[in-house]
């Protein structure tokens, strides 16, 4: 198993927190709020886990302008954003990632929906669940999906993959879930 501390672990959380801060850094500044108290970035020190992290980055956010675009997706982070529940949201990705259902495309999209939704909850003034939806995303992602990345070969192998991955079959998944 792999574990916390983890060279992928430090990618994803690093991926992550990234995500959701610049989402929340965005709507902050642009509504002139403070900014929800958010757990620090891990650092990377190697220069090629750097260049990775760098190119995942523009990965997640290629994919996020294209999720932007589809409005079953959107209402979904309204609506979550509306009950401002952590465990309502985990609920639903228990349920994207059920039997077997792990691919990096649904990784990616997850951690773009956690910052998204994360500055949703900003927007509407539930920004004290912000830091508690991280948390509990970053615990998801260690205990069922960096065991099933440390398998396919860690981040250096979703590159790949990734550029295949069809962002109209998930969100589809998504709505199948609900």
């Amino acid at each position: 198993m792999a574990c916390k501390g983890s060279r992928d672990d430090l990618i994803g959380e690093k991926l992550l927190i990234d995500m959701v801060t610049s989402k929340v850094k965005y709507v902050t500044d642009k509504v002139k709020a403070i900014l929800p108290a958010l757990p620090e970035s891990p650092l990377i020190s190697k220069g090629q886990d750097q260049m990775l992290v760098q190119q995942l980055s523009e990965i997640i956010k290629v994919y996020g302008d294209n999720i932007d675009q589809d409005k079953e997706f959107n209402d979904i982070i309204d609506d979550l954003a509306k009950v401002a529940d952590t465990s309502s949201f985990l609920k639903l990705v228990k349920k994207v990632f059920t039997d077997d259902q792990i691919t990096w495309g649904r990784i990616i999209v997850l951690f773009y929906s956690v910052g998204k939704l994360s500055a949703k909850m900003v927007l509407i003034h539930t920004h004290s669940v912000v830091s508690a939806l991280l948390n509990a995303s970053l615990d998801y992602f260690r205990k069922h999906l960096l065991e099933w990345i440390w398998k396919k070969g860690g981040w250096m192998s979703s590159i790949p993959a990734l550029a295949c991955f069809s962002i109209g079959i998930f969100s589809g998944s998504i709505k199948s879930k609900l």
